[in-house]
């Protein structure tokens, strides 16, 4: 039996997917950095992986994506959410999160090195950039 092409599956899926994908690479790259607390760890990784973070990562690359990334990134900002409570601006950028989960989905199954190219040197400046800012010092 062979194994089913996921890329066939749907955006929703996809988008799923991609989550898990993305935020096991910000914690393998994270990991390579050092040994950390892992309370620290947690906390940067949380605000690599947040909406928010997608979103603005989203925006970067944007402009260099293939055809058929824009449609994958198109269809996943096309899925409706219930707003719970979200303002505009944060539903706009979870929308942007969510083709942008998709998009890493997409690259794991059919061509990761483009990940690498246009994902990895902000994502390895962000990490950077996160583990030189001093921790907050407790009581």
């Amino acid at each position: 039996m062979t194994a089913p092409d996921l890329t066939t599956r749907s955006i929703r899926t996809l988008a799923w997917l991609g989550d898990s994908e993305y935020e096991i690479e910000v914690r393998r790259r994270l990991a390579r950095c050092g040994d950390y607390p892992t309370e620290r760890l947690n906390t940067i990784k949380a605000t690599l992986v947040c909406a928010e973070a997608q979103a603005q990562l989203l925006a970067d690359i944007e402009a260099e994506l293939l055809p058929n990334e824009q449609s994958v990134v198109a269809r996943g900002r096309n899925l409706t959410h219930k707003a719970s409570g979200r303002t505009h601006r944060n539903a706009r950028a979870y929308r942007a999160a969510t083709g942008f989960e998709a998009l890493v989905a997409l690259w794991r199954y059919t061509d990761w090195q483009r990940f690498e190219q246009l994902v990895v040197p902000k994502l390895d400046r962000a990490i950077a950039k996160a583990l030189e800012r001093p921790r907050p010092r407790r009581g």
